[in-house]
């Protein structure tokens, strides 16, 4: 019996020398093909024991020199993003290191350039919500205030059955499901807590705002009145060498860094000295980089102050030359799809987490904890009335099951939804990837709402005992 190819997924295809190397896109695992043999001589390096995020692997990334690629592994979280790195070079591995929330700006025959996890937008001048680390209802409301609250009448869940008929216009498109077991790359939590208890707590105020504006001359008038923050400074910020043996060496700049190149004996530096300015409608954002160039022949300096030097303005990429650059890759990938099969080859998959029950129980209630409250009511402001009132939810009679051991732990999701009539509806989430890491799931009962009520779900006729799996 023949045996399945198992492909390698090509990330990017890198030139070093005359040889090329081609990394897989999420397994530890490259192909090096050798110049002196053809595009048919193939050897393999594999890093199985490489540091990785403790979260499930959302993307790679390929940053490449002329003597190797470094690999960046990102994992997500709703507010943290982490990442690990590992240098392959032709003849080996070497460099594999823990960025933290670091993010990389920039690669050299030295090192990896990482910089500030933040872009310059969080210099925006835009007014945030006060963050006193009181734990609030996102409302503003107390269950007990919402409710003494008003209802909006919204009419019966359902339809009567015996008048209701599928209206064509809400037809479902034909094939469409999303099975976690498809969506592994969609990640995102809340932020890691060491506190047991903030799991149980993370979902406990879901209701949601809307405001109902009825009057388009209330739109007009904000805008017109409306005027555009001055965007704030830029702090200073650690632009740090990562060397493929590990070592460090730290350049501390006066502003954010989000771009770093070495060339020669001269370091330039993309830099902003504040955050974006808002258009007057208030619908878009100028971004202002400025660049400076340091002699860096005597070696990296220790400080740079932008401000002391002359520097200039960068002309920002335009759309077609990142679409340009996509197609380049993509390109280069594409002579490598489904080419270099990595049956039999020994270390080309991650090892299994090595989680006990309590973490892997807690990684279960952290995915759980975005469904408490979905079916709660919204809380609706609107003019007509000049008050809040609850509108009821869309959602009736949820109930969350898991299924299945780690790592094929699954939560399963099944309700009642006022869009469908007549069914009750099932999605399955999985919890871990197949090595066992925990995967994020990034708005999940937003993207979930936008399915629904957009009919982006299987065909009635799909249903099962009067339940539909979407």
């Amino acid at each position: 019996m023949s045996v399945e190819p198992d492909h390698l997924l090509p990330l990017d295809v890198v030139r070093v020398g005359d040889d090329l190397l081609v990394p897989d896109a999420f397994r530890p695992v490259a192909a090096v093909v050798l110049a002196a043999g053809g595009p048919d001589v193939v050897e393999w390096l594999t890093w199985p024991d490489a540091l990785l995020p403790e979260r499930a692997i959302e993307e790679a990334e390929a940053w490449a020199t002329s003597t190797g690629v470094w690999i960046v592994y990102r994992s997500d979280d709703i507010d943290e993003v982490t990442r690990t790195a590992v240098f392959v070079r032709p003849d080996g591995i070497s460099g594999s290191v823990t960025l933290g929330d670091r993010q990389p700006v920039g690669a050299d025959d030295h090192g990896l350039w990482v910089g500030d996890p933040r872009d310059a937008s969080a210099w925006d001048g835009l007014p945030v919500g006060d963050d006193d680390g009181a734990e609030e209802d996102d409302t503003g409301f107390s269950v007990a205030d919402e409710e003494s609250l008003d209802w909006i009448d919204a009419g019966p869940f359902w339809p009567d059955p015996s008048t209701w008929t599928e209206s064509a216009d809400h037809d479902p498109e034909p094939a469409v499901g999303r099975d976690a077991d498809a969506d592994e790359d969609e990640h995102a939590d809340e932020d890691e807590d060491e506190d047991d208890d903030a799991d149980e707590d993370a979902g406990a105020t879901t209701a949601g705002w809307s405001i109902e504006f009825g009057d388009p001359d209330l739109l007009a008038d904000a805008a017109a009145a409306w005027d555009p923050p001055e965007p704030g400074r830029t702090g200073p910020t650690d632009v740090v060498r990562i060397a493929p043996d590990g070592s460090r060496s730290v350049v501390h700049v006066d502003h954010l860094v989000d771009g770093v190149w070495l060339d020669d004996a001269v370091l330039t530096l993309r830099f902003h000295r504040s955050g974006p300015r808002s258009d007057p409608d208030g619908w878009g954002v100028v971004y202002e980089p400025r660049t400076v160039r340091v002699d860096v022949s005597a070696g990296l300096p220790a400080t740079v102050t932008t401000e002391a030097l002359p520097s200039f303005a960068v002309v920002e990429a335009t759309d077609d030359a990142w679409e340009r650059e996509v197609g380049e890759r993509e390109a280069r990938r594409a002579r490598w799809i489904d080419r270099l099969d990595l049956a039999g080859v020994a270390g080309s998959t991650w090892p299994r987490y090595d989680a006990d029950a309590v973490w892997v129980e807690r990684q279960v209630g952290r995915l759980r904890a975005q469904f408490v409250g979905l079916d709660r009511p919204d809380l609706v402001w609107t003019p007509a009335t000049g008050d809040t009132r609850r509108r009821r939810s869309d959602y009736r009679d949820v109930v969350v099951e898991v299924e299945g051991a780690g790592p094929d732990t699954a939560l399963v999701v099944s309700f009642e939804h006022s869009a469908v009539p007549f069914l009750r509806l099932r999605r399955r989430y999985r919890v871990f990837d197949g090595t066992g890491r925990p995967l994020s799931w990034p708005y999940v009962t937003v993207h979930l709402e936008e399915d629904v009520a957009s009919c982006h779900i299987p065909s009635r006729d799909a249903a099962v005992d009067g339940v539909l799996d979407i």
